[in-house]
């Protein structure tokens, strides 16, 4: 499968760099998410990749990197929509504090709670482009290992959209279609062990949810990032966030399903 024009070049360079900069401690770099589907939009999806190093960055590696990006995003302004992963080979799908995160143009330490969701849409239509295969490296994901990371994607959505008073998210429209979408692809695991492209669980959700929260779902698919924000209001939002928690620890949890749908 071919990436789309756009961001064809960066990934292309992107493999050579990191292994200039990293030298043998780059285990595999890896591509995965909307980039691989037909519904990727120019406009506004992010490109999801994942670095496994055999150790956490030195602080002179994370220098360098940060060098390298920051001037790289000078010239290329795809490089700021990458959402790349720094994630240290031995600790995949457990907590590493060490971790490392390029997102919305900054690196930072900023660790990983070894979600194995990432792994399981990698699984089914990501692409290597550098080193080994992670069937090579990655632990089994089990359901106890899944269930516990849906339940802390809803954590996290309820946080940002009650738990901080603060919140620099709750009233930016794309946060808000991020979190009805997110809030599909944890009940479309929940129910088939499978994970799937936000658009393709949200009409999933369509035909398996009550219809009491479809209003919500059509908006957050068409109505794009110039509509208002009273089309996705946050109580309405916190209600469909204690509706999925409720299916998560309700519904008994399934073999995951890695293989490519």
């Amino acid at each position: 499968m071919r990436f789309p024009e756009e961001v064809t070049p960066l990934l292309a360079e992107l493999p050579h760099a990191l292994k200039h900069l990293l030298g043998t401690n780059l285990v595999g770099f890896y591509v995965y998410g909307s980039v691989l589907e037909p519904t990727f939009d120019p406009a506004r999806s992010d490109v999801d990749c994942i670095a496994v190093t055999e150790r956490a960055l030195t602080d002179v590696e994370y220098r360098q990197l940060n060098d390298w990006l920051t001037e790289t995003a000078a010239a290329d302004p795809w490089v700021k929509r990458l959402q790349l992963s720094f994630l240290n080979k031995r600790s995949i799908l457990s907590e590493d504090r060490t971790a490392c995160l390029y997102q919305f143009g900054v690196l930072t330490r900023s660790g990983s709670d070894g979600n194995p969701l990432i792994w399981m849409d990698l699984f089914r239509r990501g692409r290597t482009l550098f080193g080994a295969g992670p069937e090579s490296f990655v632990p089994e994901i089990t359901p106890e290992i899944v269930h516990q990371a849906l339940v802390r994607e809803v954590g996290y959505l309820r946080e940002e959209l009650s738990g901080k008073p603060g919140s620099e998210w709750r009233d930016k429209l794309s946060y808000r279609i991020y979190a009805v979408l997110t809030l599909c692809r944890v009940l479309y695991s929940v129910r088939t062990g499978k994970v799937a492209s936000k658009q393709r669980a949200a009409r999933w959700a369509l035909d398996h949810v009550p219809a009491d929260w479809h209003d919500l779902i059509h908006r957050a698919l068409e109505i794009g990032q110039s509509g208002g924000l009273e089309g996705l209001p946050v109580p309405r939002l916190f209600a469909f966030i204690e509706y999925t928690h409720a299916q998560v620890h309700s519904t008994p949890p399934v073999s995951p399903d890695v293989a490519d749908v």
